[in-house]
């Protein structure tokens, strides 16, 4: 407490969140997991606020925000946080979906003085993720030519062609965005999708998962909901997509499944239906021991 209560330099709402963490801190164990709605109404602040402090903190290199997941029923489970008082022996987490002591290094590398924390009263109140426009994208984006993000053009570009934006079709990361439920990282989104549809996939499949995963998901608690970019690296909208009518669509559905299970993608494999399955095995294309080892029960 007395370290986060020292961050007086910060704004006013944003200290306090880092206050209410430090309060919710053990010192045994380093555990800071409160439940986003706990911490909201410790803070007395909307959870979309608290979300775009805990943004700003972790930016200024105070906090590391660590995403968990149950492995038996799939589901998120509170964030942990690893606050910067513990950054040079960090706790051991369990369940966690990433590196978090790699990610501790990056935001050290990369942090800003915490005083430049914005105002909450001057950041937009709008939830919407901004987009660029595609005609001005060189006034929002960073420059191509320092974007560690950037794909390879996977086909020369014809005359007047956006070289950035090859395999994305006009306004569909617009209307992407505007379907999917919960977007995260719009950079990384943008770069998950050029690779899925580099790897064959189609623009107006992911749109029509995004839409259905938007409604099989309404109504259902934000922390549980994927984040854009994850939804998109794991091709999750192969679980929406429709039995394909020109054979070859077809075989190519089933070759992302058997090769979703052979190489042992559970994110991916597990929501390859049970019938799907046993018929991917009756064609020797797959054993059942690689769909077990893929998470699928049979």
């Amino acid at each position: 407490m007395n370290w986060a209560l020292e961050k007086r330099h910060l704004k006013p709402a944003p200290w306090r969140v880092l206050v209410m963490l430090a309060d919710r801190h053990n010192k045994d164990t380093l555990r800071v997991d409160p439940e986003q709605a706990l911490l909201a109404h410790d803070c007395n602040m909307a959870r979309s606020t608290i979300n775009r402090h805990l943004e700003d903190l972790e930016t200024a290199g105070l906090l590391v925000r660590v995403q968990r997941v149950n492995p038996k029923t799939q589901k998120q489970i509170p964030t942990f946080y690893v606050l910067e008082i513990d950054f040079a022996k960090p706790p051991h987490i369990e369940f966690a979906v990433s590196d978090y002591e790699t990610r501790i290094r990056e935001v050290q590398s990369r942090n800003i003085d915490p005083s430049r924390v914005p105002n909450p009263d001057t950041v937009a109140v709008s939830q919407k993720t901004a987009i660029p426009c595609p005609k001005k994208r060189d006034s929002r984006v960073p420059n191509p030519d320092t974007n560690l993000v950037k794909e390879p053009i996977s086909k020369p570009c014809g005359p007047g062609a956006d070289p950035q934006t090859p395999d994305l079709q006009s306004g569909f990361l617009e209307e992407f965005a505007a379907s999917f439920p919960r977007i995260g990282n719009l950079e990384k989104t943008e770069a998950a999708l050029r690779l899925a549809i580099a790897d064959g996939a189609k623009p107006e499949v992911i749109l029509a998962g995004a839409k259905a995963y938007a409604v099989e998901q309404a109504g259902n608690q934000t922390r549980y909901i994927a984040y854009s970019e994850n939804w998109v690296a794991q091709a999750r909208w192969v679980q929406f997509e429709q039995p394909a009518a020109d054979p070859a669509d077809a075989e190519k559905i089933t070759e992302r499944w058997v090769k979703a299970i052979k190489t042992g993608h559970q994110a991916l494999a597990r929501h390859c239906s049970i019938a799907t399955a046993r018929d991917l095995i009756a064609r020797m294309l797959v054993t059942e021991d690689e769909c077990r080892a893929a998470g699928i029960s049979l």
